[in-house]
């Protein structure tokens, strides 16, 4: 009797893990400057159409690399009353659980908007074997990612100055 509890704990815990594997998540915070986000996670599937470049090289899939659990789905920006999606093409198990910062240590996300129609971002992310960062512009109301790298000189970079410098 004892071996058939285990048995159904681990059944369930098994059933359980699927399912939140499965669900979409969402992280919404807003930035000290007063930007709202909205990061959607969904999960990854692999298939035919997944190919994505990043430094200029093609991530691969196949043997012997650990498919991503994860893929942004969305990135969106709010800021008096106006909307933005991001490009989050290419971000795989990039954010998760985690809080928009660990005060005192580092913020994840950062930005601003001089208007409503010029802004910058950058963000921190990790795909469990190294961070990678992105950083986006709104220009005339047009937003365009500008980096997307997991260079160690450009994540050094971000971490150290997450919000962008001011445009002019």
């Amino acid at each position: 009797m004892i071996i058939l509890r285990t048995i159904g704990v681990v059944i369930g815990w098994s059933v359980l893990s699927w399912t939140l594997a499965c669900a979409e998540t969402t992280a919404t915070f807003t930035l000290p400057s007063g930007v709202a986000v909205r990061i959607v996670e969904a999960p990854f599937k692999l298939s035919r159409e997944t190919d994505c470049r990043i430094n200029g090289r093609r991530v691969p899939w196949g043997p012997g690399v650990s498919l991503p659990k994860t893929y942004v789905k969305s990135i969106t920006v709010s800021f008096r009353g106006r909307s933005y999606e991001l490009d989050a093409s290419c971000m795989y198990d990039a954010w998760g659980g985690r809080p928009l910062e660990v005060p005192g240590v580092i913020r994840y996300f950062g930005g601003k908007c001089s208007d409503v129609k010029t802004c910058q971002f950058r963000g921190v992310f990790s795909d469990a074997s190294e961070a990678f960062v992105a950083e986006w512009s709104i220009a005339n109301g047009v937003a365009v990612r500008t980096v997307l790298s997991s260079s160690n000189d450009i994540v050094n970079l971000f971490m150290k100055n997450i919000d962008p410098p001011e445009l002019n």
